[in-house]
């Protein structure tokens, strides 16, 4: 691995990727896929870097989504992408600033650099998961019934892999990594709703 806190390679994201998918299947082998230092943890941030692609194609179908249910004459220029912006970093540091606080009232905060990791690394999958239906919707508006169907499997499936991940790195403490796991779901949708409320990005 490069010195550094620079932002990983793809061959680096591959090998971290990998990890996180023998975590999922419940196979610890994967924690040695992963880099769980300090550098690690700080490199780990840049996951939402690699995310900015899938992130870019959820942004710009939600712009006509947005755009095809406002007045005539409604504008939607680089203020709205960057409040969409502005709202998925918050839903991306929330649970993970909860997380933090948590660790020591609920006895976990041995793991937590791990959990950190993991689920930054975790997030750039989901992401390109989630991008599928909005890039349907994007490309072919007929078929907006068929991708917001594919939006909630897609929904479901990260919380069932997130609880999995949670729970390895966790020791397979299920009751905790439940609770962990709605950490990562509720906030940031209460919170993201609010956000678009207060800025303006929700079709009024």
């Amino acid at each position: 691995m490069r010195a550094g806190s620079e932002m990983p390679a793809l061959d680096e994201v591959l090998h971290y990727l990998t990890g996180i998918l023998h975590l999922v299947r419940q196979r610890p082998d994967g924690f040695r896929w992963l880099d769980l230092s300090w550098r690690g943890l700080a490199r780990s941030f840049w996951a939402f870097a690699w995310s900015l692609p899938a992130l870019a194609v959820i942004w710009a179908s939600w712009r006509l989504y947005f755009l095809g249910r406002m007045p005539e004459g409604t504008t939607a220029g680089a203020e709205f992408i960057l409040k969409l912006l502005l709202i998925d970093v918050v839903g991306w540091l929330l649970p993970l600033a909860l997380l933090t606080v948590l660790a020591r009232p609920l006895g976990y905060a041995q793991h937590l650099v791990t959990m950190v990791i993991a689920s930054n690394w975790i997030a750039v999958p989901f992401a390109y998961a989630t991008a599928i239906p909005f890039a349907l919707a994007l490309v072919v508006p007929a078929f907006s019934a068929l991708s917001g169907l594919l939006l909630y499997v897609v929904f479901g499936a990260s919380i069932v892999l997130q609880y999995r991940l949670l729970s390895m790195c966790l020791g397979k403490q299920a009751l905790l990594a439940a609770t962990l796991t709605a950490l990562f779901v509720l906030p940031p949708l209460l919170v993201g709703q609010g956000l678009q409320v207060a800025l303006g990005t929700l079709p009024s």
